[in-house]
């Protein structure tokens, strides 16, 4: 079965490492699958090369609509005959389904990474799209009920398939720092307005006010990068707040971490979320999008209902009262997530998936 994942790019983030974990866990040399970006390559892409799959950089703007990339997509597929077209994301689904649909690939299968504030006439667009679809995957239940209520896609027309996540080396699980000399905070994201990085720093000079010794570790880059800086500086908490860029390896600095929090205005499913439990590190999040589906509050996490600093800087401060108790959090965290997530039985799901809308 030839199989073709199109992406909008494949540089970093949640999206991305969704992509090299496919390249990853895909078997044998025969199976592997294509990869194409619309827009540029990355790191993600040089992974998923690594992998032994190929990938296509096509280079164009992924803005909705796009004729030219329409017209590339459709010709690159009739050149590959895929039996499977996979789209990831709105530019991707958008682009990649018509494509497909034009150029008769058996199976076309969209997927929705995200719950998207899409406008009346942009629900009617991609109800258009998805009408061409053979099947639809919402990456988790809060998205799925999305795009039925939304209209956007048919009941019988969506499938949850949680996102995979790959295991966490043995040797990087580590005890937490001391919470006494820092209280050490980290998000792994992408610096956007939607992930809310602004209220999380925003809620430091509240914690430190209350005594709590923190420090905050932000692992991404992002159009927001600048505006976090400045905000720092504004409130003179360049100190306690360390803007790391990106990183291919956030594991390694997860572990360094008291407290994981994803303090998202929005979110399909978070990754890193999952990831940090993986590490045995306790989680903090808004109790949006996928969040609510991974995290028990006062179990194996902590949910927040509200995105503002104040409300973030309250949770946490909560969460440090008990700072003595963060290792079992961390460790019943770990336990809720292993093999929930595994990134075989995704696989598997796919290949089922694929081959049922194929016969």
């Amino acid at each position: 079965m030839k199989v073709i994942h199109v992406f909008s790019s494949l540089g970093y983030g949640g999206v991305e490492t969704h992509a090299v974990t496919i390249a990853k866990h895909s078997v044998g040399d025969d199976q592997k699958p294509i990869f194409c970006a619309l827009n540029q390559g990355g790191a993600a892409a040089d992974k998923i090369v690594q992998h032994g799959c190929k990938v296509k950089i096509l280079g164009y703007r992924t803005k909705i609509p796009n004729l030219s990339l329409l017209i590339k997509l459709i010709v690159f597929f009739r050149k590959e005959s895929p039996d499977v077209v996979h789209a990831h994301g709105g530019e991707a689904n958008f682009h990649g389904l018509l494509a497909a649909f034009i150029a008769r690939v058996p199976v076309r299968v969209g997927e929705e990474i995200g719950i998207p504030t899409h406008s009346k006439f942009a629900r009617m667009v991609f109800k258009s799209v998805y009408s061409v679809s053979s099947q639809v995957v919402a990456i988790s239940d809060s998205v799925k009920d999305w795009l039925i209520d939304s209209g956007e896609v048919g009941k019988g027309k969506v499938t949850r398939i949680y996102n995979p996540v790959d295991k966490v080396p043995p040797d990087l699980i580590l005890a937490p720092p001391d919470p006494d000399e820092k209280f050490r905070l980290t998000f792994v994201g992408r610096l956007e307005p939607v992930k809310n990085p602004l209220s999380l720093i925003a809620a430091v000079p509240l914690l430190l006010e209350k005594g709590v010794p923190v420090e905050l570790w932000f692992v991404g880059d992002g159009s927001l990068m600048e505006e976090c800086l400045s905000l720092c500086s504004l409130l003179k908490v360049e100190d306690s707040v360390k803007l790391k860029g990106y990183s291919d390896d956030p594991f390694s600095l997860i572990v360094q971490s008291n407290l994981y929090v994803q303090p998202s205005i929005t979110e399909g499913f978070g990754i890193a979320l999952v990831e940090a439990m993986i590490c045995k590190t306790p989680v903090l999040a808004t109790s949006v999008g996928g969040a609510p589906e991974i995290i028990s509050h006062g179990s194996n996490g902590w949910l927040t209902e509200h995105t503002d600093a104040e409300s973030l800087a309250s949770s946490i401060y909560d969460i440090w009262c008990v700072s003595d108790q963060l290792r079992d959090y961390g460790l019943v965290a770990y336990d809720s997530v292993k093999g929930r997530f595994d990134p075989l039985n995704y696989m598997a799901e796919l290949e089922s998936l694929y081959l049922n809308l194929g016969d």
